[in-house]
């Protein structure tokens, strides 16, 4: 935790106006508008996403990050294309692990391809408890990820590295042919979406597993989704200084950490989203630990201004619950 500074306060201050004036900002709506142009204009997607009345971006594929159960930060995203490939990546507690189920089998039941960020509980507890029930009604033909060997985890995060034997567990439930270690530059095809690895762990001394997340690149309709996991502003520095600005550069990101004390504003900047997602509830969303908006010590109101700042005008976030984008 760190000291909440004068600036910290300010800032807070200056978003919470924000917020309550955008409260009240009426929408205005020209005549013969239509429905769907409506959406496309609160959406606020520009042009490179080519929408226009009634204009879906992943034409008949979809989007979705998943709400949490318990008031909770955690990440399960789950993509398909228009003609089924499932893609599910990482997939929160364990306690997500029956909204999760439903929502897979409610989409065929079939998950094509899983990818791993990296073995955190908020991340892979729910794909555990999914491997090792027998009834869970799902099959998942493979699974990407990169994991250190387990000494490493057992020492930079003793308390934690259990989990990581308990995924190599679960895991080993599947066929080894399911099971892929991956690397930077992989490409991994999944019906019409496109995955790229973007780099390799870096295994640091500093929030050791958080900044050992993989970044993955996902194409879905041409339309770009970069997914950071839980980088922290050391990995999302190395990140920038290997891939560059053009290949981090994506039409839709997955906030870094839960949008708080992630990637820096500079790696943001180079991203250029339109579209942010953020897999935090509303406590972490407003930085408030039950004292009121700007009372905790997470860095999350910073971000939103960063993100204001760069001209992202589309955010979802699980704290409206399930957040679906076609």
């Amino acid at each position: 935790m760190k000291h909440f500074s004068i600036w910290k306060k300010i800032a807070a201050c200056v978003l919470f106006i924000n917020i309550v004036l955008s409260a009240f900002t009426p929408e205005i709506i020209t005549p013969g508008r239509t429905a769907d142009e409506l959406t496309a204009v609160r959406m606020g997607i520009g042009p490179s996403l080519n929408i226009g009345p009634g204009g879906k971006i992943f034409n008949g594929g979809s989007l979705s990050l998943l709400a949490d159960y318990d008031n909770r930060q955690m990440l399960s995203m789950v993509l398909q294309d228009k003609n089924g490939a499932l893609v599910v990546i990482d997939g929160g507690w364990d306690i997500d692990a029956d909204h999760l189920s439903d929502v897979i089998r409610s989409k065929g039941g079939h998950v094509s391809a899983w990818f791993i960020t990296h073995p955190h509980s908020d991340h892979i507890g729910a794909l555990v408890k999914i491997l090792n029930n027998p009834d869970r009604k799902i099959t998942i033909d493979n699974v990407y990820y990169s994991l250190a060997d387990q000494s490493w985890y057992d020492k930079v995060e003793s308390s934690r590295s259990q989990l990581v034997n308990d995924l190599r567990s679960a895991l080993s439930t599947l066929p080894a042919e399911s099971l892929h270690t991956v690397k930077k530059g992989d490409e991994i095809q999944i019906g019409s979406i496109k995955a790229k690895v973007l780099n390799n762990p870096y295994l640091l001394d500093v929030t050791s597993v958080n900044n050992s997340s993989m970044a993955y690149k996902f194409f879905l309709n041409n339309v770009s989704i970069l997914v950071l996991g839980d980088m922290g502003p050391e990995a999302g520095k190395l990140l920038y200084e290997e891939a560059g600005a053009a290949e981090l550069k994506s039409d839709i990101v997955q906030m870094s950490h839960h949008g708080q004390y992630g990637v820096s504003r500079e790696v943001y900047a180079a991203i250029k989203p339109q579209i942010a997602l953020w897999p935090c509830p509303l406590w972490l969303w407003n930085n408030d630990n039950g004292g009121g908006i700007g009372s905790g010590d997470w860095k999350t109101l910073e971000t939103r201004q960063w993100m204001e700042e760069l001209g992202v005008k589309v955010n979802y976030c699980i704290k409206d619950g399930d957040q679906t984008i076609y």
